[in-house]
């Protein structure tokens, strides 16, 4: 709005000048500098160019990091005598003597201007602005977390769970509009892990850490091509000169209801159990110090969670059912840094160094390992005839560190720009299973009777990745053409080894061992032409071109695969202004999701010797085109209609060892154990089927209730259909589904904020599963005190414990359902305290080189 004022201003003043008097000739300059009460440097202060008569505005501008200002092409005409004011926060408010301009006096260089501190304390004015939860902004959506109660203490990945459109299944993955493959950025920089590490990362973030959340359901060429949306989690920055910083601490405790852990002795009821508060702490340090042309900042967070997971899984397998309970309670500690300095080397060009990483434990608790039974009946029966009841005791740890350097150049003030990174990042994981022990039992006249030789599985699996990535954009403007050209390109380099081994009562496992060395090579470049084709009229055009070089080799197995292929990803924005009131937005492109390079190594992961998860070194990427419609009405209201279609779409598949001829003779070679029928087994994986369709509408609408009450609400309504061949039949399936968010804020007395929102995703289907609808209401109440340099805030999330997850299949000899709990019920207390000068400006946020393999790669959880 300011910037609007001002422009209007502006015009105002010229059209104004003109009209007095069309004999002006305009090329006149003035130019100051500008220092504080410390005679240092003054940037970002607000200097306007007054006229003398009656001080109306003829130009505005900033300070630079230097703290020049100039004023260019200034009227030598009639009145072309002038006044400089000067203001900033803080300082006192400075008007110059009056500035004569003339034919013989063309140029006036002002003296050294110094501002005077304030007298007045700033405490005693208020300027409060709330952004509001949601915000659409022209090519994307915007969740301002930063500003909401509900959102304070959670995790990074339950935040995303509250944001409109996006929804996270039971295995964690995230969808935009009901469209999976989703392109998750830190800071514009891609995470370069696969889904369940990212989620694992997400779970362990705080909130406290973002300020906001971008979703862009239709990106541009200048981004990577994989995803078919983008996801970017801005974090906090300090905004001040000279030193500052925040600190923040948090204590959450879970609610959980009562668990299915088994059935009782006589088989007629299931045995609960109720898991005691689980306790969840978070803390973080924010630094920044600003001085001259150096700006240094450091961002510590450690966390430290006990959460359980409670599954319930039932088979029918040929006629027998299994009737699982999986009962999980795990403990993690993650401790992640950032560090960095920018250097200005003048007004124009800067120079930075960035090192971010993190460390990280996940494991059961000792002294409660994962516990899970099966029940193995007849289909016509209620009592079982046979059961397994496994122990489990895991043990992840991960490492990451990523270094960064990083260049920008401005040529000029109609923006041309040159910007460059170089990235390098190191991943070292390791999973264990310190001893995975199943016992099996008989029942004969509801007597149970161990029989057959305990099964003890140990596993060591190391993985370490190498990122090398570099890249380079230039932006180009156009003035005269009021267009923009934008060049760049990029080349990443990644390995990855996977050396996965298992051992059976203390012997090597053949059948499950395999040293996996993943290596591969994207090169990038792309343009993008922006113009202004009317007044009303604005276009935008690009296309990416991406080469890639992979080769996948399991050293064990002897065997390779490698792919080497170029494709181009062409994509196309109009945006046309109706009025002042409506605007539309039309939209085109096509993106790529490679698999993530766990899911290419052939793993293999226990639930219980019946129920595995395996990797597909076969699997192929996918390939989306987008179309998408958006109307906004007054920058509030937004309404969208998109459609898109993936081919060669990766879905979750579940299938029956049966059914798998090579995988059962191979199970039946190496892993033929006393108790287990391999041909009950069942395990799931990602494959390619044929062909993905989405269309989705989305409604995005503000509704101011009072001054001192506002709602924000969204709904997304989507269909989503599956065609292919999958597990040698015709798989063609499709639902409408819905996901709604609403969010009520409230201003009470005494610096007293509360607010209260609810989510719902209705029922839909993922590939070959069917999921069932989830629904949560959580509440948050803030109070702000010490100046507002403190805030004590309390929230509680799934209110009346709704937020569980349930799916079913019955697609190709596969019939089973699923039960997922966890513990979504919690109540978090998070104080943060703001110290230092609360002036300073941000570091700047990077866009590194190596962002889009980050986010495929595994790290934890």
């Amino acid at each position: 709005m300011k910037k609007l004022l001002l422009t209007m201003l502006l015009a105002s003043a010229s059209l104004l000048s003109f009209a007095q008097n069309t004999q002006v000739s305009y090329k006149g300059r003035i130019s100051g500098s500008l220092f504080d009460e410390k005679r240092q440097v003054l940037p970002f202060a607000n200097v306007l160019l007054l006229k003398a008569r009656d001080s109306t505005l003829t130009k505005g501008s900033v300070s630079d990091l230097d703290g020049k200002f100039n004023f260019d092409q200034v009227s030598i005409g009639n009145e072309s005598q002038y006044i400089i004011s000067v203001s900033m926060v803080g300082y006192k408010k400075y008007f110059s003597p009056k500035i004569t301009l003339s034919d013989e006096n063309l140029e006036v260089k002002l003296s050294t201007i110094q501002l005077e501190l304030a007298a007045q304390s700033l405490k005693e004015v208020s300027v409060t602005a709330k952004k509001p939860f949601i915000e659409q902004q022209a090519d994307k959506l915007v969740v301002n977390v930063e500003g909401s109660l509900v959102a304070t203490g959670n995790t990074a990945l339950e935040v995303l769970q509250k944001s409109p459109g996006v929804s996270v299944d039971n295995n964690d993955n995230i969808s935009v509009k009901g469209k999976q493959g989703v392109l998750v950025l830190m800071d514009g920089k891609p995470t370069y892990m696969s889904q369940s590490d990212l989620a694992t990362q997400l779970k362990n973030m705080s909130s406290d850490q973002i300020e906001k959340i971008e979703i862009i359901s239709n990106p541009s060429a200048r981004y990577d091509a994989a995803g078919k949306a983008i996801i970017n989690i801005i974090t906090k920055k300090n905004k001040n000169y000279g030193t500052n910083g925040s600190i923040s601490a948090g204590f959450s405790a879970s609610f959980p209801p009562l668990l299915e852990t088994g059935l009782n002795n006589d088989f007629s009821k299931t045995e609960n159990i109720k898991p005691g508060i689980m306790p969840k702490y978070n803390s973080s340090l924010n630094l920044n110090n600003r001085q001259g042309k150096v700006n240094t900042f450091a961002n510590l967070t450690f966390s430290d969670n006990q959460r359980f997971n409670n599954n319930i899984l039932t088979r029918d397998i040929g006629g027998k059912i299994f009737e699982q309970y999986a009962y999980r309670y795990n403990e993690s500690q993650n401790f992640s840094y950032k560090l960095g300095t920018d250097y200005y080397l003048s007004k124009k060009t800067t120079i930075g160094f960035l090192v971010n990483g993190s460390a990280g434990i996940w494991q059961n608790n000792p002294t409660a390992p994962n516990i899970n039974t099966t029940y193995i009946k007849h289909a016509e029966s209620s009592i079982p005839d046979s059961s397994l009841r496994t122990s489990a005791s895991s043990y992840q740890t991960w490492k990451s560190l990523t270094l960064n350097t990083n260049f920008k150049h401005t040529f000029d003030s109609t923006g041309k720009e040159l910007t460059a990174d170089v990235d390098y990042s190191i991943y070292n994981n390791l999973s264990r299973e310190r001893g995975m022990e199943t016992r099996f039992y008989k029942y004969l006249d509801n007597k149970e009777t161990e029989y057959a030789t305990p099964l003890n599985i140990t596993s060591h699996i190391p993985n370490k990745y190498n990122i090398f990535a570099i890249k380079a954009d230039y932006i180009h403007p156009l003035t005269k053409a009021k267009a923009r050209l934008e060049f760049g390109a990029k080349s990443s380099w990644v390995k990855s080894d996977n050396d996965i081994m298992f051992f059976q009562n203390g012997l090597a496992d053949k059948g499950r061992t395999n040293f996996f060395i993943y290596q591969e090579n994207i090169n990038a470049a792309y343009a993008n032409f922006n113009k202004e084709l009317s007044k009303k009229l604005s276009l935008q055009a690009g296309l990416r071109l991406e080469h890639t070089h992979s080769k996948g080799e399991s050293v064990t197995l002897s065997e390779s695969r490698e792919r080497n292929y170029v494709k181009l990803f062409p994509s196309v924005f109009l945006t046309q202004t109706i009025n002042k009131n409506n605007q539309l937005s039309y939209s085109y492109s096509r993106r790529i999701e490679r698999p993530d390079y766990g899911t290419l190594n052939p793993f293999i992961n226990f639930l219980d010797p019946y129920t595995y998860q395996l990797g597909n070194e076969y699997l192929k990427p996918q390939y989306t085109n987008s179309f998408e419609l958006t109307h906004s009405f007054k920058q509030a209201f937004v309404t969208s209609v998109g459609y898109s279609i993936t081919n060669d779409f990766m879905a979750e598949v579940i299938k029956n060892a049966v059914n798998e001829p090579l995988i059962l003779a191979k199970i039946k070679k190496y892993n033929n154990i006393d108790g287990i029928d391999p041909e009950k087994i069942t395990f799931a994986t990602r494959e390619n089927i044929a062909k993905f369709e989405n269309i989705n509408i989305n409604l995005s609408f503000p509704i101011p209730i009072t001054k001192w009450w506002s709602a924000q609400n969204n709904l997304s309504v989507f269909y989503n259909k599956y065609t292919g061949e999958l597990l040698g039949q015709t798989l063609n399936t499709g639902q409408w589904a819905y996901n709604f968010y609403t969010s009520q804020n409230v201003k009470l007395p005494k610096d007293l904020s509360a607010e209260v929102s609810m989510w719902y995703n209705s029922s839909n289907i993922y590939g070959m599963m069917q999921g069932k609808a989830q629904y949560a209401v959580n509440a948050g109440l803030q109070k702000s005190f010490w100046n507002k340099k403190a805030s004590l805030k309390l929230n509680v999330n799934d209110i009346f414990l709704t937020s569980f997850w349930g799916g079913k299949t019955d697609f190709a000899n596969v019939k089973l359902t699923i039960r997922n709990r966890w513990d979504s019920r919690n109540a978090r207390l998070t104080f943060t305290y703001k110290f230092g000068n609360q002036n300073v400006k941000a570091a700047r946020r990077r866009s590194t080189a190596t962002e889009a393999e980050q986010g495929r790669v595994k790290t934890g959880g």
